[in-house]
């Protein structure tokens, strides 16, 4: 499968519940998406990209409380725990989600 398939059509890669934050990187030429949860630091779930084409990746609609850039990644802190959608249309990749208050909201 190369970018051209996709064209125009939006792929819903995963669909993750209770994302506390992600991590966008890229390494030795490949994107990758590191999803981590609240109160477990050693508990990650990997959205794998194709290493066939780069992408460019986007975060919307998750109200974040912090982003820490530090080459060749950047972590991203979500203001409370929200459902995540990756989706992916051509060469764009797109993590969406609903913020959804669980229990007091983070400051």
């Amino acid at each position: 499968m190369n970018a051209n398939d996709t064209a125009g059509s939006e792929q819903t890669i995963a669909a993750i519940k209770n994302a506390a934050g992600v991590i966008l990187g890229v390494s030795e030429n490949r994107a990758w998406i590191e999803v981590f949860f609240d109160g477990d630091v050693m508990h990650t779930k990997t959205v794998t990209l194709p290493a066939e084409a780069t992408f460019d990746i986007y975060v919307e609609e998750i109200p974040h409380k912090s982003t820490v850039y530090e080459h060749p990644r950047t972590m991203i802190f979500f203001s409370a725990p929200t459902d995540l959608e990756v989706c992916r249309e051509s060469n764009r990749v797109i993590v969406r989600g609903s913020f959804e208050e669980h229990g007091e909201r983070l400051l």
